[in-house]
This record gives C-alpha cells, sequence and structure tokens, in this order.
C-alpha cells in the first residue's frame, strides 16, 4: 500500500512539473512583405518594417498562449494594367459650370502602381511546442520549434499617397474650341484629365481606412538565452477580411470599363477566401520571464531535505 501511494504521489509531482505555468513579455521587430491585387511586384524590394509588444502566457511545457500589439507599414509597386490610373502629384484644379471646384488628375501612360499603408494590429495566438519547453531552462528544456494560430483585428490607413484610381471617362470642357487650359506652370490637354473614383465619404482611393479581422498562422523557433531572457525566430502568414490593403477594393470591376461611364460599377466580393490580401512577417522577438510556478514537489522536496541532512 505504501509502495502505491508512492507510485501516485510520484505521478502527481511529474504531472505538476510538466504542468509548470509561467508568463512572459517581450518586444519584438520584424520585416512584412504583402501579395494581392497586383503584378509584376519584385517583393524583396517592397520589405517594410513591422514593431511591437507581446506576453505570453505559458500553461505548460506544450501550450501557450500569446498576445500581441504590432504596428508599421505596408507598401508595394508594381502593375495593375487596363484601368485609368493617376499620381497625387499630377492633381488639377477646375470649376464646374456652377462655378464649384472640382479636382481632376493627368492619366498616366503606363500601368504602374503603387501603395503605402500605416498597419495596427492586435493578435490573440495559441502556441503548440514540438518539444518540452520551459522558460527558464538553460539545460534539457531550452529550445523548441512552435506552431501559432491565432485570430486578430487589422486596421490600416491611407495617408493619401500612393496611386489614384480614376473614373472612366475624360473630363469636358466647356469650351470646345479651346482644348488646352492654363495650369499654374504646364498647358495640360482635356483629353488627358480624369476625376479621382471617391466613396461615399468623398474620400479617394489612396485615402481610405480598413478595419477587418485577421487570421495570423505561423511556425517559429524558441531558445532560453539565459534563465530570465529567451528569444523567438518566427514565419507568420495573415489572412485578411479586406480588399483594401493595395486600395483596391474589388479591382476586377475597375479594369477595361465603359469609357464614356461615369463610375465603376458597385464592389461586389462575392468570395473572402479569394478576393481578398494577406501579407507575411519574418520577426525577431526578445521575451523575458515574469513569473513561473516552479511546481515545487513535496515529495522530492522531502527526499531532499532528508538526504542533506544525512552525514
Amino acid at each position: 500500500m505504501k509502495k502505491l501511494l508512492l507510485t501516485f504521489s510520484v505521478l502527481l509531482c511529474f504531472l505538476s512539473a510538466s504542468s509548470q505555468r509561467s508568463a512572459d513579455v517581450g518586444v519584438r521587430i520584424g520585416a512584412a512583405v504583402y501579395w494581392g491585387d497586383l503584378e509584376k511586384v519584385s517583393y524583396l524590394k517592397e520589405i517594410t518594417p513591422l514593431y511591437g509588444i507581446l506576453g505570453r502566457w505559458n500553461f505548460n511545457s506544450r501550450m501557450a498562449v500569446r498576445g500581441q500589439l504590432i504596428s508599421g507599414q505596408l507598401k508595394s509597386s508594381g502593375t495593375f494594367p487596363g484601368v485609368n490610373l493617376g499620381e497625387p502629384n499630377t492633381r488639377v484644379t477646375r470649376d464646374e459650370a456652377n462655378g464649384m471646384p472640382y479636382e481632376s488628375f493627368i492619366k498616366k501612360s503606363d500601368d504602374s502602381y503603387n501603395f503605402i499603408r500605416s498597419v495596427q494590429t492586435f493578435e490573440a495566438l495559441f502556441e503548440f511546442n514540438f518539444l518540452e519547453y520551459k522558460m527558464g531552462s538553460t539545460t534539457k528544456f531550452r529550445f523548441t520549434p512552435f506552431l501559432s494560430l491565432g485570430v486578430g483585428v487589422f486596421y490600416s490607413r491611407a495617408p493619401r499617397r500612393g496611386t489614384l484610381v480614376l473614373i472612366p471617362k475624360v473630363v469636358q470642357t466647356n469650351d470646345p474650341a479651346n482644348p488646352l487650359f492654363y495650369n499654374q506652370q504646364s498647358m495640360v490637354p482635356y483629353k488627358t484629365l480624369y476625376k479621382p473614383v471617391l466613396d461615399g465619404n468623398m474620400n479617394k482611393t489612396n485615402d481610405l481606412e480598413t478595419l477587418s479581422p485577421i487570421i495570423p498562422v505561423g511556425f517559429g523557433f524558441k531558445y532560453n538565452l539565459t534563465k530570465t531572457l529567451g528569444m523567438c525566430a518566427e514565419l507568420c502568414i495573415r489572412k485578411t477580411f479586406t480588399d483594401k490593403i493595395d486600395n483596391l477594393d474589388d479591382p476586377q470591376r475597375f479594369q477595361n470599363a465603359d469609357p464614356f461611364a461615369d463610375a465603376y460599377p458597385a464592389s461586389f466580393t462575392p468570395n473572402v477566401i479569394i478576393n481578398n490580401d494577406w501579407y507575411a512577417s519574418l520577426n525577431i522577438s526578445l521575451h523575458w520571464q515574469l513569473w513561473s510556478d516552479r511546481g515545487i514537489c513535496k515529495v522530492n522536496e522531502k527526499k531532499e531535505k532528508k538526504a542533506r541532512q544525512t552525514p
């Protein structure tokens, strides 16, 4: 009976040790890249920085949850064919027949397209360690590869920079006999001027904000540098549920439109899995242990105490 109780006590100690809880906080830096609707993108030239802070709760040596707040930018440049495009620095202000001013832009002669956006996300992720890992251990449980999966909220704002989408119909002059008009330092042909696409709040396509859920999926590697300091490297891919990261909401409606139309068809996204933008990041983080439940085993504690008292 005593042996059975001793065996049961040792088993409880083992389970207690394997489920040691701990908490750590950290900082992270990473490099991000977007992919979506643009063509001919040189991804290695479009890498942008991301910064963040994180907190992690380790349930045991195999499972943990992590919360993190990330901020940075996304940008890209490539081509978007079959659409009237313009750049912000070609803005021309004219007056309607009723005297009201409006903006127009010179249509680009090529299909080049670029965008830049600020990005802020909050994410909650579950982590599974392939090997037993304990924050603070510098011997047996010092490192592990891991998988992460979670949910988050993505907010992004375009700062009125980057290529604009222009309406299909060219600006018409009130004086057909005069094909040119003077604008500051240049003579601009009417045939190259187009109004910008505006949303319901009168924002142009390079001045839109978006709020969306995201699903981050990652693979990484953890390693303890000291008993209180660890590091982590992780590759994370994020599925967003917005098509506005590249300022092109449902982009096919812009392509090959009727040149005499005053507007494009309304946006329609039939498949949120396919018709949305993604981005990925490679991150390195440092994390410090704040607290740990060492899981002290009373049986082993008594044995160690008795061994110390034995001459």
